[in-house]
């Protein structure tokens, strides 16, 4: 029988053993222990494999999809953002008017910089606390809303459902 015996469990050259060079933490697939999480906890498809982040920027994309089906261009040019919650700028502002915390803010164009609209995820998230199912309308609404500002017209003119507030189809 040979003098070394090994086992190759991760595929490196047992020669690279003792060389001094060891795999970082986040390389490997377990812990020390051999107790570690071997892959993701769920897979891609399931509902819960998405953070409330990404559904959030899902339903902001659907929600200018939609939007530019009917303006094209004039849509399809503005910079979207989401923002947790609003700066401090934004929050002394709204004190300043009286107002409640903004869900969505806008910025018209400057040389070089297409018109701006940035979505609070925070704010709209709770407005929406009992009822769910209200986020992907109130993230549509508040889109149409700062659109009609920076173009200033009617949200009504912007997108016919808007303010129908769970009306439902054939209402």
């Amino acid at each position: 029988m040979s003098g070394k015996l090994w086992i190759d469990l991760d595929g490196r050259d047992p020669a690279s053993l003792n060389s001094g060079s060891t795999r970082r933490f986040a390389d490997r697939k377990r812990n020390r222990h051999g107790r570690g999480r071997r892959g993701p906890l769920l897979l891609a498809p399931m509902p819960g494999a998405r953070t409330r982040a990404e559904r959030f920027e899902d339903l902001l994309i659907e929600s200018a999809e939609r939007l530019a089906d009917r303006w094209g261009e004039r849509v399809t040019s503005i910079d979207f953002r989401i923002l947790m919650v609003p700066n401090a700028k934004v929050l002394e502002r709204a004190r300043a008017e009286g107002t409640r915390v903004p869900w969505a803010t806008n910025r018209s164009a400057r040389p070089g910089r297409p018109d701006r609209i940035t979505l609070y995820r925070r704010p709209i998230e709770e407005a929406c606390v009992h009822g769910p199912e209200l986020l992907p309308e109130l993230v549509h609404f508040s889109i149409v809303e700062q659109l009609a500002d920076l173009w200033a017209m009617d949200p009504q003119a912007i997108d016919p459902e808007y303010g129908i507030w769970g009306a439902g189809p054939g209402a």
